[in-house]
């Protein structure tokens, strides 16, 4: 056995390290990697940690202290779920205790368990009359919680204690698990629906394939409202009757709330668990221990749901595979849960299934290539697909209410809520307006740690920063000129929502963004309420684009559709053409016809044409044209150097040091033709939180050779202590 451990601790002031401890002889036999351990740390004395490696050996100078105690002799990790975490931290190009923290909740370090104290019927011999009323209550009832016997017995705690002295009961106390479905509510489970047409084929298509390589990674390509859902589920089924588990992705907290409530409908609660940011410490900490021990068959989540330790898996599916929710943007490990889940799925020897009606390029791409493509092009049952009508805002916005919502849009609402239906309108922006603009020298309010306009709030009456948080009142005057000349331009989902209210008093209102979610279940409570009809018209960001299966939505209304189009990022058009194609498919779901109203400035644009049209093929077939002639993904791997600083000259004198010493070294090794350093240049938001940034491409047609160079290299860079040096590799754009 090993003479030292690796002990994961988390440090107030210091965070996440690991240190070296000395393994006592009494725990030679005993310790495993994952299991919680008591370790002394200076002046804090003894702090919880987990036991994550071990060695043999330590530089002569450190002198290691002894392990305390072993707090749980049941790892709550493996190995195995190590090793993963190993390769995340080498393919990401960050150190392993960033992982550990990223992956592992820190919560779990504190045991935080919880117990109750129950109470058990024994006998009813040598009690009293009243005694003997108590304990035949008992004995029916069962095993149940002191506090709710008590109330149910109507009895005291000093009788239960004198029965407890008889040996008539006996009180134990047992580990509770917190299960975050109880918000669901789920009553009764349904069975699974029999499958048609398409579905019948994509599920026998896919089922020959795993039965033919059991590691396959495959993409279901399905129109809007063309049952992928009830694709999977079968697959689920099948999974769980040969005795394997599922993990099963969402994008967003939302829709995997809504993913698991379907879920725990078809399985029941007993064998479905959800993991998400948003679920308490505890019940984290619960869901944890539930997987370890094997519990758990389906585990239902956000991207997060990608490190949970769910043991024995057999499937792995990915539902609405484009959204770059997946992908952690900030801070390191900066991880594409698709990613990590493809090596899980290496790990685990079983299939991938990605899902979309708007695929990712890159992954249409590779599954056409490799023969893994199967595809549902019509919706179920051969349901019509809700035509689309492009307003030009050229010709309409004169006359549109404060020239955001035209008069056609106006009529569409008013008669689809005559008839009792719902309508979905999306714009793209949270808060009330875009920015705030002086009239009479044309100067915009800008945050004053980053490069970007302050985005108005109405309802709290203040000027909010998206990316450094930094909040601040209205100003009296212009900054740069001092006139009172101020105004609020530009629109987002707060504006569009009182603009509703005026124009539909009478109708119930809602909105939904991110900005709701800092209650919890929030958005679960407002889906519901739609979901009932109980909110005629619903106002939102992308969040309302996927996911949401509501049959009385026949209408949806685009206020700006070519938005998404305008960001100097080469994956604008993509990011327009799914958001546009997904928001079009939540109308007509059910027996009403449903209608879509795009709203735009530039009607020719061709992704619009394609989102209008609702065709995948006609898109994919321009876009790749255009990747293949730049060298853009799917022909090469992009990694995206962000180096930054306070001093806006260190940061860029730092970035063109790094830039010079790539290029000579990828020069002195002949593969300049195969990697391409583009930069450094100022990022397209110079600064934010009052740090300049500027950034480095990398375009690499190496593939894990020529990733495995930069790694190298990148390892082998000291920066400055003044000088940030960010790695995101694949990154979601390059703004």
């Amino acid at each position: 056995m090993s003479k030292y451990a690796l002990a994961l601790v988390n440090i107030k002031g210091l965070g996440v390290k690991t240190f070296s401890y000395l393994i006592p002889d009494e725990m030679k036999d005993k310790i495993q990697i994952g299991q919680a351990i008591l370790v002394p740390f200076g002046r804090q004395g003894l702090i919880n940690a987990f036991c994550v490696g071990f060695s043999d050996y330590l530089p002569e100078e450190i002198k290691a202290k002894k392990i305390s105690k072993i707090l749980d002799e049941t790892p709550l990790f493996s190995i195995d779920y190590l090793k993963l975490l190993e390769w995340v931290a080498n393919y990401y190009c960050c150190d392993l205790v960033t992982v550990l923290n990223a992956a592992i909740p820190l919560k779990l370090i504190e045991k935080a368990s919880k117990t109750e104290q129950l109470v058990e019927f024994i006998t009813i011999e040598g009690a009293t009359k009243r005694q003997m009323e108590v304990l035949q209550k008992l004995k029916e009832s069962g095993k149940m919680p002191l506090v709710i016997f008590e109330k149910y017995a109507k009895t005291t705690r000093a009788t239960i204690k004198k029965l407890e002295n008889l040996g008539c009961l006996r009180l134990v106390t047992e580990e509770i698990y917190r299960n975050p479905l109880d918000i669901l509510k789920i009553e009764n489970t349904e069975p699974l629906s029999t499958l048609e047409g398409e579905q019948l084929s994509a599920y026998n298509g896919i089922s020959k394939k795993i039965k033919e390589n059991s590691s396959a990674q495959m993409l279901l390509y399905g129109v809007t409202a063309s049952g992928k859902t009830e694709v999977y589920f079968k697959l689920i089924d099948d999974t769980i009757k040969a005795g394997k588990n599922v993990l099963f992705l969402a994008p967003e907290i939302a829709l995997a709330s809504q993913l698991t409530k379907r879920l725990a409908k078809k399985f029941g609660t007993k064998d479905v668990a959800i993991w998400h940011s948003s679920i308490s410490d505890g019940e984290r900490y619960d869901v944890w221990q539930r997987l370890y021990k094997d519990d758990i068959k389906i585990l239902a989540g956000a991207r997060s749901a990608v490190f949970a330790p769910l043991k024995n898996i057999g499937l792995i599916i990915i539902d609405e595979e484009h959204e770059g929710a997946y992908k952690q943007t900030s801070p390191a490990p900066r991880y594409d849960a698709k990613v990590v889940a493809q090596k899980l799925a290496e790990f685990h020897n079983c299939p991938l299934l990605l899902g979309s009606a708007t695929p990712d390029i890159s992954v249409y791409y590779r599954a056409v290539n490799s023969g893994n493509l199967f595809e549902m092009k019509h919706r179920y049952r051969n349901a019509p697909i809700a035509p689309v009508t492009v307003i030009n805002m050229q010709e309409y916005s004169k006359a549109a209410y404060k020239s955001v919502i035209s008069k056609p849009l106006q009529t569409a609402i008013s008669e689809t809520i005559e008839k009792g239906q719902q309508v979905i309108l999306l714009i793209n922006r949270r808060g009330f307006s875009t920015f705030t603009q002086c009239q009479a020298c044309g100067h915009v309010i800008e945050c004053p740690n980053c490069a970007i306009p302050m985005i108005w709030h109405a309802k709290d009456q203040q000027l909010k920063c998206h990316y450094c948080n930094h909040i601040s009142y209205f100003p009296d005057f212009c900054p740069e000129c001092g006139s009172d000349a101020l105004k609020n331009s530009g629109t987002g989902t707060q504006k569009i929502e009182q603009y509703v209210k005026d124009l539909f008093p009478d109708n119930t209102i809602e909105r939904i963004d991110s900005d709701i979610l800092v209650r919890k279940g929030e958005h679960i409570r407002l889906l519901e309420r739609f979901q009932k009809g109980d909110i005629d018209i619903l106002v939102g960001t992308q969040m309302i684009a996927k996911g949401l299966d509501n049959p009385n939505v026949t209408l949806v209304g685009v206020i700006s559709a070519d938005a998404s189009f305008n960001l100097p990022d080469f994956r604008a058009s993509e990011r327009g053409f799914q958001l546009l194609t997904q928001v079009a498919g939540r109308a007509g779901r059910g027996e009403f016809t449903g209608r879509v109203l795009f709203q735009t400035y530039n009607p020719d644009y061709y992704a619009l044409a394609s989102a209008k049209s609702q065709n995948y093929s006609e898109f994919y077939n321009t876009e790749i044209v255009a990747r293949e002639e730049f060298d853009y993904p799917p022909f090469s791997q992009m990694i995206r150097l962000i180096i930054s600083s306070i001093n806006n000259f260190r940061a860029e004198k730092s970035a063109q040091e790094i830039a010079l010493r790539m290029c000579m070294m990828i020069e002195k090794y002949g593969i300049s033709e195969r990697l391409e350093v583009l930069g450094p240049t100022p990022c397209v938001i110079e600064r934010i939180n009052g740090y300049y940034r500027f950034q480095i491409i990398i375009k690499n047609k190496l593939e894990e050779k020529g990733h495995n160079f930069i790694s190298s290299f990148l390892n082998k860079i000291t920066m400055p202590k003044d000088v940030k040096l960010a790695i995101d590799v694949d990154p979601l754009d390059i703004l």
